[in-house]
């Protein structure tokens, strides 16, 4: 696979409390992931 490049992760600037962070808190930019890759697998 050829690389791509890397995502950038944002974090609310509201936020002013290291604990104080939730989910919705982080946003995932410019990620752009390969297909997957699939393999056969014995169950």
């Amino acid at each position: 696979r050829e690389a791509r490049p890397a995502p950038t992760m944002r974090l609310n600037p509201e936020v002013d409390d290291l604990f104080g962070f939730r989910y919705e808190d982080f946003q995932l930019a410019d990620y752009d992931p390969h297909p997957a890759i699939r393999a056969p697998i014995a169950v």
